[in-house]
């Protein structure tokens, strides 16, 4: 724990003094605010005292920063630096920094300057930071630590746009079957009752005259005249039969 806490302060520490180094910018880009243009530079043993009185405020030791700071301003009394760590230490927080907070789970690496320094703008507002949470000592944070940070919770960043779902292309719908072909039909036979009527008569005439042979040839005209004709049919196996048994006959 004890070298936890010399790194964070050693980082820390380093954090506030390029800071004090008069840049307008810190890590991470926050604003910090800088002395007046009118106030004079700060001269090398004013930069030492001011990281003095910044390395006991990390160990909680505000009474030895105060009377550093108070030595600062009494030789420069337009020190913007010194007067803005004064008010963190002499100032109630919840004045200095607003009542309305949210809580604020610390990561690894995160100290309470660099909180300061995203949240609030100014990494010199710390110590306020570590008084507006009953913290004694500025570097016995530890990551998982939950604190409170004055202000409105920033809005999380919008999630990234969503891709479009590509669409699956649709596949051709498979040909719908048309109605199966039906086999043509033969053409309906022409008819003709009356020729088949009287070839009929000259068959039944011939077959009555023993002339079995022609009798057969004119019946059968007479089935192709009119196919459906069930009379002809049986006219014609009759003679049909008959020619069959004089055929047999020796």
């Amino acid at each position: 724990m004890m070298v936890r806490r010399k790194i964070q302060l050693g980082g820390s520490v380093a954090l506030l003094a390029f800071a004090l180094a008069g840049c307008g910018t810190v890590q991470h880009g926050a604003p910090v605010a800088t002395p007046s243009q009118n106030a004079p530079a700060a001269t090398g043993a004013t930069m030492d005292r001011l990281r003095e009185a910044i390395a006991d405020l990390y160990r909680g030791d505000g009474q030895a920063a105060r009377r550093k700071l108070m030595a600062l301003l009494h030789r420069q009394p337009g020190d913007a630096t010194a007067r803005r760590l004064l008010n963190t230490i002499d100032t109630d927080p919840h004045v200095l920094l607003g009542a309305e907070n949210y809580s604020y789970t610390l990561r690894e690496g995160e100290t309470l300057s660099v909180i300061a320094q995203r949240a609030l703008g100014d990494p010199m507002l710390f110590y306020a930071l570590a008084r507006y949470n009953n913290i004694a000592v500025p570097t016995a944070v530890t990551p998982g630590q939950v604190i409170l940070i004055p202000g409105h919770r920033p809005a999380p960043p919008p999630p990234p746009p969503q891709r479009p779902t590509p669409r699956p292309t649709p596949r051709p719908a498979p040909p719908t079957p048309g109605p199966a072909a039906q086999p043509p039909r033969p053409a309906p036979r022409a008819t003709n009752p009356a020729l088949a009527a009287r070839l009929r008569g000259q068959g039944l005439a011939a077959m009555n005259a023993g002339q079995i042979n022609r009798a057969v040839g004119l019946l059968r005209q007479a089935l192709a005249a009119d196919p459906d004709n069930e009379v002809i049919r049986n006219d014609l196996g009759r003679a049909l039969r008959i020619q069959n048994t004089v055929r047999a006959r020796p």
